[in-house]
């Protein structure tokens, strides 16, 4: 339903980053998707823009430079590309399905193209609710930065798929049930040295290159012919470090807590709480410990040092107020 010219004007401009989660539950991500990268890094920018004190999906409204910037479209004619790519995905679905149903659901209930104004605004389907909003349990989350480079749609759902695995370290997936996720047509990489060569392993090279996590497979046969394969997965320690220790000096508090994958609303409350020094002081602390690689939840673990104050030590005045009992924990 379109909105009138004075509930348009209520809207604001929702800020995108490269640096939120990407947060869907596994079951979401283990149905098969028909969706090009483009339209992918969409679905993903919007999936980020969710918050956890959401209880309904928003209308957001994004600058259509923004979305480019994010697909990589760099020509002096994005703002059509970005609007073709938005037409397509809203003709897109779902099929999810389980022991008592089947869903069949767009991925936008809307997508409304201002032009000449600069933005686009889109919302999910409420059917969708359940695999993107409130997440509890059984979900994944990535930064959405490692996405934003892969320019293969099949090197983003094996992403997807094995990073929902990271934690196991290790999936297998038959040849049929891999061609039925990455939703391969069906005389496309007929042979599985194609889908080998041409998916399989531009995928290996471009998770290693572009994404915080990397595989090695192993070939289950039946006699002499392939029937599947298992993903051996581990964390992309080169990148992951890399991607963790390129913030600029100028960098502010704020940029800096955000680029560590902690929610704008969290990131917030830190800096009205806490001196900019203060803050930065204890993400070096953290993120300069010899086993920073390994520690499982980061971002959850950079909020605590900061409430706590890890480097108590080196500071004198840390805090802006006293209200440490307003902040998350």
């Amino acid at each position: 339903m379109s909105m009138n010219s004075e509930q348009l004007s209520l809207l604001e401009t929702s800020t995108v980053s490269s640096e939120y989660i990407v947060s869907q539950s596994t079951e979401l991500i283990s149905t098969p998707q028909d969706l090009s990268a483009n339209e992918k890094k969409i679905i993903f920018t919007l999936a980020s823009l969710v918050q956890p004190e959401d209880e309904n999906f928003r209308t957001h409204r994004i600058r259509v430079k923004d979305l480019a910037d994010m697909m990589g479209i760099v020509s002096s004619n994005f703002c059509k590309k970005v609007e073709e790519t938005v037409t397509e995905l809203q003709k897109k679905t779902v099929v999810i399905q389980s022991d008592k149903s089947k869903l069949v659901v767009n991925w936008l209930s809307s997508s409304e193209y201002f032009r000449g104004k600069g933005f686009v605004e889109l919302e999910f389907s409420e059917k969708l609710r359940p695999y993107l909003l409130d997440l509890k349990r059984n979900y994944t989350g990535f930064k959405l930065t490692n996405v934003l480079s892969l320019q293969r749609a099949y090197s983003v759902r094996i992403y997807e798929l094995l990073k929902s695995f990271e934690k196991l370290k290790k999936r297998s997936f038959s040849i049929e049930e891999l061609r039925e996720l990455l939703v391969v047509p069906p005389n496309a990489y007929k042979y599985y040295a194609n889908l080998k060569s041409k998916v399989i392993n531009k995928a290996k090279k471009d998770l290693e290159e572009k994404t915080d996590i990397k595989f090695e497979i192993e070939e289950i046969k039946k006699g002499k012919k392939v029937v599947g394969v298992t993903f051996y997965i581990e964390r992309n320690d080169t990148f992951f470090s890399e991607v963790l220790l390129n913030g600029k000096a100028e960098e502010t508090a704020y940029a800096a807590i955000i680029r560590m994958g902690i929610r704008p609303n969290v990131a917030k409350l830190l800096t009205e709480e806490y001196s900019e020094e203060y803050i930065k002081d204890n993400i070096s602390y953290v993120l300069h410990q010899k086993n920073v690689d390994h520690i499982e939840n980061l971002s959850g673990y950079i909020v605590k040092a900061i409430n706590e104050d890890f480097v108590t030590t080196k500071q004198t005045k840390p805090k802006k107020n006293n209200r440490k009992d307003t902040l998350p924990k």
